[in-house]
């Protein structure tokens, strides 16, 4: 079994090796055997048992209410890839789209902790047992075929895959928002092409009494209505999208509820938000759907219309990455 880098920069050991550790756990995966997560390469490697009539014989296994079903990985992300990106979109944007869910479950795999890995079945109700290999699913497969085995990296290791339906003009820069420096590669990019989607503007009312009543249940300070009411503040970050709701009082220490916690306590589409009130209500205008990092999947598809490949579509967004493949 051969290993090599493609698209953007010359193939290093380390990258090869952490792949390499992948392919060969598999196996033992399906089995649920799963042992430790290390990183001797060289056993592995000396491990005649493990052939590649083997390695592409392998099982996903996605648990429902009703029990587990089991398929390859191929069938998978053939699966995966019609839950959650249009099929309309561009060949080249979901083959982008491909190449991330695929660098995703190598995450997954390297990340589990259990004695098996076994993915949640959530978004594949509709899907199950339908034929993959039919016209329905031609462009998913396509996209899935056409990069076999490529997933993306930063500095020889799989990236934390991270993608979203539409952004409101901007990506996000992980560094700022989460003040770490584990994903890099997460950078703020432009998409002033997303703000002609048709479903980039949302709006959302809540009445004054429900808006209270949410934000009082994630409170852990005794707020009054009045204070939760007149005392609401938000943080942005550089993208526009509200990192923290603030609420203080002059005689309680000041709380706050995470940019993503809030939007998701009243519906809203994405955290780039502004909060009018009103006698009765308070009125959110929302622009973008979506986390707001890494990928834009509207962006992407823009993209691909313009004659981009999904190899430049990666590059674009996640900084200074590269492409591996397993041969």
């Amino acid at each position: 079994m051969k290993f090599n880098r493609i698209v953007l920069k010359k193939t290093n050991k380390r990258d090869a090796g952490g792949f390499l550790l992948f392919v060969f756990l598999l196996p033992y995966v399906c089995a649920s055997l799963w042992g430790h997560i290390g990183k001797d390469m060289e056993k592995l490697q000396q491990d005649s048992s493990v052939n590649r009539e083997e390695e592409s014989a392998h099982k996903i296994k996605v648990a429902f209410e009703w029990g587990v079903w089991e398929l390859s990985m191929e069938e998978y992300l053939i699966h995966k890839l019609g839950t959650v990106m249009p099929q309309d979109y561009e060949k080249e944007a979901l083959k982008a789209q491909a190449v991330l869910l695929r660098t995703e479950l190598i995450q997954a795999v390297r990340e589990q902790t259990d004695q098996s890995l076994v993915l949640t079945g959530e978004g594949f109700e509709d899907w199950y047992e339908q034929d993959i290999y039919g016209e329905e699913f031609a462009v998913c497969r396509q996209a899935v075929e056409e990069t076999e085995g490529v997933y993306l990296c930063f500095q020889g290791e799989a990236v934390g895959a991270s993608y979203f339906p539409l952004s409101n003009g901007r990506t996000r820069d992980a560094a700022k928002v989460w003040e770490t420096d584990r994903r890099p590669y997460l950078r703020s990019v432009d998409c002033v092409q997303d703000k002609a989607s048709p479903n980039y503007n949302s709006m959302v009312k809540v009445s004054r009494a429900e808006y209270i009543r949410a934000v009082q249940g994630e409170l852990e300070g005794d707020f009054d209505e009045q204070e939760i009411w007149e005392q609401t503040e938000f943080v942005y970050d550089d993208a526009g999208y509200v990192t923290k709701a603030l609420f203080t009082s002059e005689d309680k220490e000041g709380e706050e509820i995470d940019g993503e916690t809030f939007r998701h306590l009243f519906g809203l589409a994405s955290a780039s938000f502004e909060m009018e009130k009103e006698e009765r209500q308070v009125v959110f205008a929302v622009k973008g759907i979506g986390h707001g990092f890494g990928m834009s999947q509207y962006g992407a598809n823009c993209m691909a219309l313009n004659g981009k490949t999904y190899d430049e579509i990666l590059q674009e967004f996640f900084y200074r990455t590269e492409l591996a493949k397993f041969e």
